[in-house]
């Protein structure tokens, strides 16, 4: 008796003692960490993460947690970082062309990093800079601004293909073109520096008054821009990434695009953040964007490469299949192939000039865009009577001048109030006695 109740005591002894032993498991490595801010579309961020997942586990043994910070397009990033104050909550600023990476080196928020494979980047390219040359930021994707159509609805409308700026203006595309705002998108931003490059300030802001009226919407961005064109429901596109064109094609849309006879050369960028949280994985990260497998997952991510030695026939045999569709939509076996004519872009003056074109464009077109149109649409209808007037060889010559006047205030002074009453004073003079 007294042996079984001792027996039990010392079972109950071991049980309680067997408490306070620790328990040993397996060690499970805690995945490592970094963040991306920027405005690449999904595909892109989806495939590099994709990518750079697999290889840092191929690399390191670990995994990599990923978070993508993207609250819009060129401009809304940048100034997602300007927010920040140099504490980001990112490591790499992913996306975007030279001046709002620009923007960012003058303002102290980006730092210098020669990714491996630096090297294999042209440093300018038709007297575009492609990086930086104190390695603060180096392009990973360019591409080239273009307009794009729906060669489907175009044919079904019997109108053809507007092949220049000036083209776009033609009234028979009126109420079939979109684009998006320059504060939202960095292409329109792109575009807008173009035309005041090519042009001159007075003539493109001329010429971005004209164009608001034959739009019929403003878009929310360049992907909705290129959706509302694959799916017809507006024809043209304006200022529009070349690539866009390339992955509406391989979805089965029947959109093209159309360099216009003015043009610039995007080099969409990269650049590690000023305090950085993660700055040794942030730089990982860069070594192998410019690796040939991260320039294969950038093509996948259906935008174009950037290393010199990229060959898409190569690539093609290789099975990475965008290579096919960038050869078709390009033209060539490699970016840096392409014979265009672009503009002598000046990088320093785009630059100086960002936040202030963004304004002017919302202030004065965008959210005056109604009083715009019917403004416009006045002076074309007195022209009409003053041309018909003149026709009937009636002395229109005071109304004639009138309406000129209107059109200036109009074109160039953006004096809409303005050029309503002169037209309305020129059709006045009409049937005066």
């Amino acid at each position: 008796m007294r042996r079984g109740i001792l027996m039990t005591s010392m079972i109950a002894v071991l049980a309680i003692a067997l408490l306070f032993i620790p328990v040993f498991s397996p060690v499970v490595k805690a995945a490592d960490k970094i963040g991306w801010v920027g405005p690449v579309y999904k595909e892109l961020s989806a495939s590099l993460t994709k990518g750079f997942k697999a290889h840092y586990k191929k690399t390191y043994g670990k995994d990599v947690d990923i978070t993508f910070v993207r609250p819009g397009g060129w401009p809304v990033c940048l100034d997602k970082v300007r927010a920040w104050g140099g504490k980001p909550d990112a490591d790499i600023f992913l996306g975007a062309g030279a001046p709002a990476h620009e923007v960012l080196r003058q303002e102290g928020l980006i730092v210098p990093y020669k990714p491996e494979g630096w090297q294999k980047v042209p440093a300018d390219w038709h007297g575009m800079k492609v990086k930086d040359k104190d390695d603060y930021w180096t392009c990973f994707a360019p591409w080239i601004v273009t307009n794009l159509y729906n060669e489907k609805v175009l044919k079904k409308l019997r109108l053809p293909p507007p092949k220049t700026w000036h083209d776009l203006l033609n009234p028979i595309y009126r109420g079939n073109i979109v684009h998006t705002l320059p504060y939202a998108s960095g292409t329109m931003h792109e575009t807008i520096e173009i035309l005041m490059q090519a042009f001159g300030e007075e003539e493109a802001w001329r010429y971005l008054r004209l164009l608001a009226a034959q739009l019929a919407r403003f878009s929310t961005g360049s992907t909705d821009t290129t959706q509302l064109v694959a799916r017809g429901e507006v024809p043209i596109g304006v200022a529009q990434p070349q690539m866009n064109a390339m992955a509406a094609r391989k979805d089965g849309f029947p959109v093209r695009d159309l360099l216009p006879e003015k043009t610039i050369l995007v080099p969409e960028a990269v650049a590690l953040l000023k305090g950085a949280p993660n700055e040794a994985t942030g730089k990982i990260f860069l070594d192998w964007l410019f690796s040939p497998d991260g320039q294969k997952y950038v093509l996948e991510g259906r935008y174009f490469a950037a290393s010199d030695d990229v060959k898409f026939d190569a690539w093609e045999k290789e099975g990475v299949e965008m290579a096919t569709h960038a050869k078709k939509a390009l033209g060539a076996n490699s970016f840096w192939e392409l014979e265009v004519e672009f503009i002598e872009y000046d990088l320093d003056l785009a630059t100086k000039r960002w936040d202030e074109v963004n304004k002017k464009y919302e202030y004065e077109i965008y959210r005056k865009w109604g009083e715009l149109k019917s403004s416009l649409f006045l002076i074309e209808e007195v022209e009409g009577e003053v041309a018909a007037a003149k026709d009937q060889k009636m002395d229109v010559a005071k109304a004639d001048g009138k309406i000129k006047e209107a059109r200036r205030l109009f074109e160039i002074d953006g004096d809409y109030a303005a050029a309503r009453l002169a037209a309305s004073k020129a059709r006045a003079l009409l049937v005066a006695p």
